[in-house]
């Protein structure tokens, strides 16, 4: 396969997406093919020839894999089982969008060839990902997504940056943990309240009070 002899839409939409430096990009089978460099999720970009074509094409699903179409025209955005079907001047904010919504939730030190390595967990938190969309939210402005920790002692959400105090008064020391995993939860400006990664919405009786007071200095910061 040579570059110059690809079909020429394959060529566009490619065109539209290798600069978005957070994946790793191929074209195979004429199709565009992504992995996200942090997380290692992978995306697939296919091309149909119309809406009926791309709703056809949708029921194809391949597990562990997010996934857009593009058809023609210009001002197409829709999601139909699952799969995000678009004109192609959405394809980059769309995978843009994708990308700030793989959220780092936590690691784990593992044994490798003599050394200690450090796994990183991500979650993929589509379901708001479609409602930020539908609401034309922006993230960092209308919301921010944010790590807790679910304390084992107290069972309330403690905020990552306080973590070390709040386990200190419980007599742990969070440095002698070769493994953390957070629930990555939604800080909305827009409604002033906090939601999981379902949309639910939680209350602040479940934080710890240094996580009410964070939250509360978040809100106040906008």
């Amino acid at each position: 396969m040579r570059f110059k002899e690809l079909d020429e839409k394959l060529k566009k939409v490619y065109a539209k997406v290798r600069g978005l430096d957070d994946y790793y990009w191929s074209i195979q089978d004429g199709e565009v093919r992504g992995i996200h460099k942090r997380s290692g999720m992978r995306v697939r970009i296919r091309i149909a020839e119309g809406r009926e074509h791309a709703d056809k094409m949708s029921r194809e699903k391949e597990v562990g894999v997010i996934d857009l179409i593009v058809i023609p025209g210009k001002g197409t955005f829709y999601l139909n089982n699952g799969t995000f079907i678009m004109s192609l001047k959405f394809l980059r904010p769309t995978l843009q969008d994708v990308s700030d919504h793989i959220v780092w939730s936590g690691f784990k030190v593992v044994e490798k060839d003599g050394a200690l390595v450090q796994e990183d967990f991500y979650e993929y938190l589509g379901g708001r990902l479609i409602e930020h969309l539908k609401r034309n939210m922006i993230g960092g402005r209308d919301y921010v997504f944010w790590q807790f920790y679910r304390c084992p002692y107290c069972n309330k959400y403690v905020d990552i940056e306080s973590l070390p105090r709040h386990m200190k008064a419980h007599g742990e020391d969070v440095k002698e943990w070769s493994e953390e995993k957070y629930e990555v939860l939604e800080i909305n400006f827009a409604d002033g309240k906090v939601y999981n990664k379902f949309g639910k919405e939680v209350p602040m009786e479940e934080f710890s009070e240094e996580a009410v007071d964070f939250i509360k200095e978040s809100f106040e910061e906008e």
